[in-house]
């Protein structure tokens, strides 16, 4: 390892440890009701309410002001209220939560209002098509959208939330649905203002600006009327991970990232965008859901495993709680609902002296860019675009390799990181390029693939010590790979399929010892024309072409490897890259013998009154059941990890290991720079404790 390696420290944003308290149980309780529905609230009890949460463990709840259908739960003078709805339902909420010192947070629908978009198809959004999202009248209504130019439709809003704030104490404001449906509208609007710009409208780049222009002021508009009113309270705005929140976050006091994992959201959108969104300096909450499967699933229970496992995925990434639920018509919570709830929020409480002000240790970051409002995972109607898949699949390497890393914006300071990890769809411009060269001669290490190798635009590539000529993408989809001595150690000698194909790097004279694997072509691609068997054309020869190479701390491959191990699951994807990230990275935070299921974070506090500097490790169990494919995966009888061994290299004196569910002390041993500690059993998940010895006040570097 390099000096400059070796003293290159670990990336603890001291921004999060000052952060100010936030309530780590929180409820988000849906109460959507179309006019079908003729009863509300009749069996609504404001204490039975209260103290159900109180038994529950909840600190803080969400409940609802304004809903979807665009029908108020209060008796506000600008309507409609809920024709089922013959109270307030809002003030008894916000009263017995206030109370028994529970936190409360008016829940406002924006840009989704079915009233509105019946009754002013004058803000509609447009596609591109010349249809709005109203549903034909044959359809079960589902989204609407409504576009932000419309000074009119905004400055409602700001009166509705003005209404809201000044008459309710309540503690905080939560916009739902602010971002743009589809990031583009056609409406006359929007496209007399990019005309006027000399935009074209059919511009992507075009509307995602304009769109983000029109997003941040709602933000800054909305955020400045309610400190105005409440100074302190908190505005909140749902989902705002997508690209381009460096522009909105001075207009979040939170960011909340709504991700049902058993819905569309899945498993792996939750690790992926908190790691984005801590970055930014803000408190975090991940809010999974009770539901079996997604929202509004009444008669869909989840087993206590399960969520216990997804509340242990949250807290592992120093974000907080928050489960979704949906209060039934009647007004009443369901027994049953929160008796799991209880179970589950009771862990949490007990951990919470080792959560609260924590901040991640971090070794490595994947490096993303786009257009503003672009999905770090791009998931949409339950498809992942390109970017996510790339996204997806380097979040799922690392994470198999309990490496510790964000996710972070091109422009960002790479130099905090040991490691940098480009996805296959990374766009490099020139800039990016040269500033990736200075990081790789400061003494970091980086893993690349296929475009991310490549100035955008060109047929360069960037890395000159590589020695490689850019040749285009091979014509041959699958492609097969051929691996060199270093990298087919104990592996079968195979020619591996490459199903999504490769870039065509040729090695310069002199080059070739840069190549680790190697480039196998059939002898057609499949078609019409020319075809055999059942798939893809067998491989018929290796070329010159290279797949895999590295040069000191640089390592990349010429296919996809992060998209491909998303979309394939090939486990000698994932055995390529382990080894290249060993090659680049020898010295890890964490080395253990859990599974590659398992996910392993580490979380530090400093010093504080009550307790000394330490460190947490969180150990999550993921061990679903077998699944088929019409349903998500369920943890809900995890296979019990015995002998769980945390090796993690920390340059500080510690002086104990404890489990922080119960105490439980555990051998702590030192070998050079680095701590072991062995956990005996987990069955869900586990929050292992390092602590400093009582002067220990620095922060950690590597050893």
């Amino acid at each position: 390892m390099s000096v400059e390696q070796a003293q290159r420290p670990l990336w603890i944003d001291s921004r999060l440890h000052q952060l100010p308290p936030r309530p780590w149980r929180k409820i988000h309780l849906d109460y959507h009701n179309s006019e079908h529905m003729p009863r509300l609230g009749e069996a609504f009890d404001a204490d039975e309410f209260g103290d159900r949460l109180v038994a529950s463990h909840v600190d803080s709840i969400v409940v609802f002001a304004k809903d979807m259908h665009g029908y108020f739960y209060y008796p506000s003078v600008y309507g409609p209220v809920h024709p089922g709805l013959a109270f307030d339902l809002l003030g008894p909420q916000v009263e017995a939560c206030r109370k028994r010192n529970i936190k409360v947070y008016a829940y406002y629908c924006t840009t989704w209002d079915n009233y509105l978009a019946e009754h002013h198809p004058e803000w509609l959004v447009w596609k591109r098509d010349r249809t709005t999202y109203l549903p034909k009248f044959d359809e079960t209504p589902s989204w609407t959208a409504l576009c932000l130019t419309n000074e009119d439709f905004v400055q409602l809003m700001l009166d509705h939330s003005r209404e809201i704030i000044t008459s309710y104490d309540i503690d905080g404001i939560w916009y739902d649905m602010p971002l743009p449906i589809g990031a583009e509208c056609f409406c006359r609007n929007c496209l007399a203002i990019l005309r006027d710009r000399g935009c074209d409208p059919f511009d992507v780049a075009a509307q995602r600006r304009h769109k983000q222009e029109l997003l941040v002021d709602f933000l800054r508009r909305t955020h400045e009327l309610a400190h105005e009113l409440k100074p302190g309270i908190q505005v909140d705005q749902n989902n705002q991970t997508r690209l381009g929140l460096e522009s909105r976050v001075s207009y979040l006091d939170n960011i909340d990232i709504e991700a049902l994992p058993t819905a569309f959201w899945g498993y792996l959108y939750f690790p992926t965008n908190a790691r984005y969104a801590r970055t930014f300096g803000k408190s975090v909450y991940g809010m999974t859901g009770r539901f079996h499967r997604s929202w509004a699933d009444f008669g869909g229970l989840k087993h206590p495993t399960q969520l216990r496992a997804e509340l242990a995925g949250i807290v592992a990434q120093s974000a907080m709680c928050d489960i979704g639920d949906q209060l039934p018509p009647s007004g009443r919570l369901d027994p049953a609902v929160y008796s799991t709830i209880g179970q589950c929020y009771a862990e949490i409480k007990q951990l919470e002296p080792f959560l609260k002000q924590t901040a991640p240790v971090v070794e490595a970051a994947i490096v993303v860019d786009g257009l503003p409002l672009e999905d770090l995972s791009a998931v949409e109607a339950g498809r992942t675009a390109s970017l996510g898949s790339a996204v997806f699949g380097a979040v799922k390497l690392l994470m198999e390799q309990h490496v510790q890393f964000d996710v972070i914006h091109a422009d960002d300071e790479l130099g905090r990181y040991r490691l940098l990890v480009l996805p296959d769809t990374l766009v490099v411009e020139e800039p990016l390029a040269v500033r990736l060269q200075e990081y790789l001669r400061d003494g970091g290490a980086l893993v690349a693939a296929h475009d991310a190798l490549r100035v955008s635009g060109t047929d360069r590539l960037w890395p000159e010590e590589l020695g490689l000529k850019y040749e285009g993408q091979l014509p041959f989809t699958p492609a097969y790979l051929k691996l060199g001595p270093e990298l087919a150690a104990a592996l079968p000698d195979y020619e591996y399929a490459l199903y999504d194909g490769t870039a065509q790097w040729r090695p310069r004279t002199g080059s070739a010892d840069v190549t680790l694997a190697r480039v196998g072509e059939p002898l057609f691609q499949r078609a019409p024309e020319h075809y055999t068997s059942h798939n893809q054309t067998p491989v018929d020869h290796i070329s010159d072409y290279a797949a895999v190479v590295r040069r000191d701390r640089l390592a990349a491959t010429a296919f996809p490897i992060a998209t491909s191990y998303y979309r394939h699951g090939y486990w000698i994807y994932r055995e390529v890259f382990a080894r290249l990230l060993s090659s680049v990275l020898p010295q890890r935070l964490v080395e253990t013998n859990a599974p590659i299921s398992t996910e392993v974070a580490v979380t530090h506090q400093e010093a504080a009154a009550d307790h000394p500097e330490r460190w947490m490790i969180h150990v999550v169990n993921f061990s679903p059941n077998r699944r088929t494919p019409a349903h998500t995966d369920y943890v809900e009888d995890p296979i019990p990890l015995h002998d769980i061994q945390l090796d993690v290299a920390l340059d500080a004196e510690l002086a104990r290991a404890y489990t922080a569910a119960d105490g439980a002390e555990l051998p702590l041993s030192r070998q050079g720079g680095r701590w072991m500690v062995v956990v005996p059993r987990i069955d869900i998940s586990a929050v292992v404790v390092l602590e400093a010895a009582a002067h220990e006040v620095e922060h950690v570097s590597w050893a």
